[in-house]
């Protein structure tokens, strides 16, 4: 049993719940200073995440600032009385986490997605172009994979697995750019409930051993309508508030918030 620091969490995401006396243990799977990712014997990844994090599918915020000290990659966590992780040095207090849903309702409206299309092409006006969007200025294979997402979007012909592997893992990092561009192009069609949801959310997950872990969990979260707290306030917030909405998904990870804006506006493009 842990002897170290006791980590509170505060939120937890609703998801978790069922799972809690399903898993005797959990696996660190990498920590970084704001999240650290946790995996279950089945192979399905959680994240701890550090105070003020926005909420992540399969998430728990804790009041912790940096994770890096408490936890190290590898180690298992186990449960005392399915209210308490512990590992080697530190656990995490979960009787006070507050459940809070992360599952985006089909109920978005036509018109104000046109509008939230040109609120983001607002913001890009005056962006310095990066990730996926500066790979589109200079890549043909990637260009051309863009206009044959568009027609599938407007049309649902051609052939859509041969489509998204041209996106899937493509860009670097622990979320690649072509991954967070088809989160966006996902959130478009699952909330505003586009014909072609379902035909997406099928063909994505027996694709997704193409890129990383994270991504993976990432994108099958998507195809089950599951986003973080941020892509859930920019798609159903006010009208009046887009702009900081726009604002805090842009400033996630590098590009990471950029691709997953440049998602909805592609998708928003062709569908609005």
């Amino acid at each position: 049993m842990s002897s170290g620091r006791d980590v509170v969490a505060t939120q937890l995401c609703d998801v978790l719940l069922p799972w809690f006396p399903a898993v005797s243990w959990l696996r660190v799977h990498s920590v970084f200073q704001r999240a650290c990712n946790i995996q279950t014997p089945q192979g399905r990844l959680w994240v701890v995440q550090a105070r003020d994090m926005p909420l992540a599918p399969a998430g728990i915020v804790t009041d912790c600032a940096d994770l890096r000290p408490l936890f190290t990659v590898g180690e298992r966590l186990r449960w005392r009385d399915e209210t308490c992780l512990y590992g080697t040095k530190a656990s995490i207090e979960l009787r006070s986490a507050r459940p809070v849903s992360t599952r985006l309702d089909p109920c978005g409206e036509a018109q104000t997605l046109a509008r939230l299309a040109a609120e983001i092409a607002a913001f890009f006006s005056y962006q310095p172009k990066k990730g996926i969007r500066l790979a589109l200025l200079t890549d043909d294979t990637l260009i051309d994979a863009q206009a044959s997402l568009v027609h599938w979007l407007r049309t649902g012909e051609g052939e859509l697995d041969a489509l998204l592997i041209r996106f899937i893992g493509r860009g670097e990092g622990l979320t690649p750019a072509g991954d967070d561009f088809l989160l966006g192009v996902s959130l478009v069609l699952n909330h505003w409930r586009f014909a072609h949801a379902a035909a997406l959310n099928a063909a994505l997950p027996p694709l997704l051993d193409r890129t990383t872990d994270i991504s993976r969990a990432m994108l099958e979260q998507g195809c089950d309508s599951r986003y973080s707290a941020l892509l859930l306030a920019l798609a159903t917030g006010a009208s009046e508030t887009w702009p900081q909405a726009i604002v805090r998904v842009a400033t996630y990870g590098h590009s990471s918030g950029h691709d997953m804006l440049a998602g909805i506006l592609t998708a928003a493009h062709a569908l609005a």
